[in-house]
C-alpha cells in the first residue's frame, strides 16, 4: 500500500489536532489556575484592607488616650509648680473628734489643716500614677470592648 498525499495531509491533520488539543487542554488548566489564584489574592488584598482599617482604628484609640494622658500629665506639672511656689495650697478636709476639756493648745482649729511640703509632693505623684493607672484601665477596656466582644464576619 503505497501512501499518498491525502493520506500524508490527513495524518497531519490528525496530528495537528492532537498538538491543539493538548494546548487547549493545558490553556483551560492554567485558566482555572489563574481564576482561583485571582480569588485568592483578591481575599488577602480584602483582608489586608481590613487589618489596616483595623489597626488604624486601634492608632486613633491609642492617639486619644495618649492625648488625655498627657493632658492630665501637665494638669499634674502645673499643680506641681503652684505647689512649689505656693501660688496654690494642698488643704486636708478631714474631721477630728473634738475633745470634751477645751484646753487652749495654741492650735488655730478654725482653719483646715495644711500639707507638708513632702505630702503635697507625695500626693502630686500619687496623683500621676492614679491618672496613669486611669489611663492604661481605660485603655485596656476599650481594646477588650473592639477586640473580645466584637462581631466577627
Amino acid at each position: 500500500m503505497k501512501l499518498s498525499a491525502t493520506h500524508y495531509t490527513i495524518m497531519a491533520l490528525i496530528g495537528m489536532a492532537a498538538v491543539a488539543y493538548y494546548y487547549r487542554s493545558e490553556y483551560v488548566k492554567q485558566k482555572i489556575t489563574n481564576d482561583y489564584q485571582s480569588d485568592e489574592i483578591q481575599q488577602l488584598t480584602d483582608r489586608i484592607n481590613d487589618q489596616n482599617t483595623h489597626i488604624d482604628m486601634l492608632h486613633e484609640q491609642d492617639v486619644k488616650r495618649l492625648k488625655v494622658l498627657a493632658n492630665a500629665k501637665s494638669k499634674i506639672d502645673q499643680l506641681s509648680d503652684n505647689l512649689r511656689t505656693n501660688t496654690q495650697r494642698v488643704f486636708v478636709k478631714a474631721e477630728c473628734p473634738v475633745r470634751e476639756a477645751s484646753a487652749s493648745s495654741g492650735v488655730d482649729s478654725s482653719r483646715p489643716a495644711r500639707l507638708e511640703k513632702d505630702a503635697e509632693q507625695d500626693y502630686v505623684r500619687l496623683l500621676g500614677e492614679l491618672e496613669t493607672l486611669e489611663s492604661q484601665f481605660l485603655g485596656l477596656r476599650d481594646y477588650v470592648n473592639t477586640e473580645c466582644y466584637k462581631v466577627k464576619k
